[in-house]
């Protein structure tokens, strides 16, 4: 069953777990395929239902859903403009508080050819897009040697937090794919998921313009 954290007639927040995607093609389980079924059985009427944007299958938490078609073409102009506001957390291994001073990274990111990967370019890369996302580290656990990490985004690239998390020496614990001791994503398992989630969303509602803010209760880390 798909928590929903926060709903409307016209949209909703749902609560991905990890290792589901946002969307997938018909016949394939995915959060919008889940949440369809979640109403039917609930009885609440569900002719459209469209994610509005997409969090990658090992990522966990908060994602906004559209139930109408005027609410998603508002909802993804307030993405497109990138008045919507999102906030992740992370742990990462090692003491990541240095790393997180002054408070933004700015890279410049490129898909690495022929693999389902981005690398750190420099900026004259043919490719280069540049990545900003605002830092904090919330809190730094010695006897495991991990740190929190609060991630705001304000670019939405291709594993984004992940590649410049990894960049700066403090991979996401559980991340099979940037981390140096699983090379390949195929190795993630629910063991070891990806310590990253959604954990906020500032929006406003397509319906009345008003300014919603939406928090995870509690999270899985």
């Amino acid at each position: 069953m798909i928590e929903i954290v926060w709903q409307t007639e016209a949209c909703l927040v749902a609560n991905k777990p990890a290792g589901l995607s946002t969307t997938s093609p018909p016949g394939t389980d995915s959060l919008e395929s889940c949440l369809r079924e979640h109403l039917r059985v609930a009885k609440e009427p569900c002719d459209y239902l469209t994610a509005v944007h997409r969090l990658d299958r090992p990522v966990s938490g908060l994602v906004l859903l559209a139930r109408r078609k005027k609410a998603a073409r508002l909802l993804s102009e307030q993405f497109r403009v990138r008045s919507v506001r999102k906030m992740y957390v992370a742990e990462v291994v090692g003491d990541a508080r240095s790393v997180c001073d002054p408070g933004v990274w700015t890279d410049y990111l490129a898909k690495v050819p022929e693999q389902a990967r981005g690398e750190v370019v420099s900026e004259q890369h043919p490719n280069a897009k540049q990545a900003e996302t605002r830092v904090s580290c919330l809190s730094f656990d010695s006897e495991r040697n991990v740190s929190r990490l609060e991630l705001r985004p304000v670019t939405g690239r291709m594993h984004q937090l992940r590649i410049q998390c990894a960049h700066r020496g403090h991979a996401m614990v559980g991340d099979s794919l940037y981390g140096e001791d699983a090379p390949d994503e195929s190795q993630a398992n629910s063991e070891n998921p990806l310590h990253l989630v959604s954990a906020k969303l500032e929006f406003r509602d397509p319906t009345n313009g008003r300014a919603i803010t939406v928090e995870l209760p509690t999270l899985p880390f």
